[in-house]
């Protein structure tokens, strides 16, 4: 990943082969932000006005994270995975 993978989010595209729909690929998205990217957003908010002054935000299927490189976010979706955890936050595309 280009940049700072300490300050950043991206759209994470997971592909997975599922049994249940005849072993046809399945694509699955979330967003991951950065604990620091929060932290940058918040602040551009408190003076942008957007998201009432910064006092909230959200994103939808968001996951927060320490940094956004790629073999990072690759063991948190297979962890997410492992524990059951991975549809609870992934949000079905096809």
């Amino acid at each position: 990943m280009d940049g700072d993978a300490e300050n950043c989010y991206t759209d994470v595209i997971v592909q997975v082969k599922e049994v249940e729909a005849n072993m046809r690929v399945v694509k699955y998205h979330a967003s991951f932000f950065t604990y620091t990217n929060i932290i940058e957003l918040q602040s551009q908010f408190a003076k942008s006005g957007e998201y009432l002054k910064g006092k909230y935000f959200y994103a939808k299927n968001m996951v927060l994270i320490d940094n956004c490189s790629i073999k990072n976010i690759r063991a948190v979706v297979v962890h997410m995975i492992e524990e059951g955890e991975f549809t609870e936050v992934f949000r079905r595309l096809s």
